[in-house]
């Protein structure tokens, strides 16, 4: 009888050792599929990715937990089982959904500080708008203003301005999530020239950088690399790098 406990103790660590799980991800609203889900083996630190078809496979073994992670999507969880063979399980993932709630603000990070203070300091021109002129009888209010801006330019100039201002302060929020010490953490590059390069090909967008959690960065940053390093191989020239 110990014997054969050892023996089926074997057997399951030898088959949990050479599993694979696959299937479908799809829209549990729409019932469409969804590409480029990141399907992540947190346990052995396992990435793969949703193919057009919203099918996935991955490497497992008996006791893993898989993220299935998608910026769009509200993350899934699985704790893969015993099995005696490759498994295919169809995961559903419910769209997030962005709204206002009420929020009890306690304290600010320095970047909604800095923030502030910028808006501050240039609520004048932000605010700014030209108002148009009123003809009341023979007279004209408002006239001399809107023709010195129209000549001037000064409300155009106030308006790019304003889109600067915002770029500015959207950029400084991106630099806070996307580092060149966690860039360094998760590639080969470590020299300040390379991280530069590599960052400035691959540019993080400011809704990314808002909704995604520390886990999705980091998956995008090493798919990023992978593709950084494939387009080195192939001789890609330092501006090919990012025009595909």
């Amino acid at each position: 009888m110990r014997n054969f406990i050892v023996f089926i103790l074997l057997l399951r660590s030898f088959v949990s050792n050479a599993q694979i799980l696959e299937g479908s991800i799809i829209d549990n609203e729409s019932k469409t599929a969804i590409s480029s889900v990141a399907v992540i083996n947190k346990t052995r630190s396992i990435i793969a990715y949703s193919d057009s078809n919203g099918h996935y496979r991955i490497q497992v073994s008996t006791g893993d937990s898989v993220l299935f992670s998608h910026t769009a999507y509200k993350p899934v969880l699985e704790q893969i089982p015993f099995s005696l063979g490759n498994q295919y399980k169809s995961i559903l993932m419910d769209p997030k959904v962005y709204g206002l709630k009420q929020a009890t603000i306690t304290a600010k990070t320095k970047y909604q500080q800095d923030s502030i203070n910028t808006y501050q300091t240039y609520e004048h021109t932000m605010n700014k708008t030209q108002a148009q002129p009123k003809f009341v009888g023979l007279g004209c209010g408002g006239c001399v203003s809107y023709i010195a801006d129209k000549i001037l330019g000064i409300s155009k100039r106030a308006k790019k301005f304003k889109n600067n201002l915002n770029t500015d302060v959207q950029q400084e929020f991106i630099d806070t999530r996307y580092t060149p010490v966690l860039v360094s953490s998760l590639t080969r590059l470590k020299d300040e020239d390379s991280l530069a390069y590599f960052m400035n090909a691959y540019p993080m967008e400011y809704q990314f950088a808002r909704q995604a959690s520390d886990l999705e960065i980091k998956v995008w940053i090493k798919d990023n690399y992978k593709q950084y390093l494939n387009k080195l191989k192939k001789g890609d020239s330092p501006g090919a790098i990012n025009k595909e």
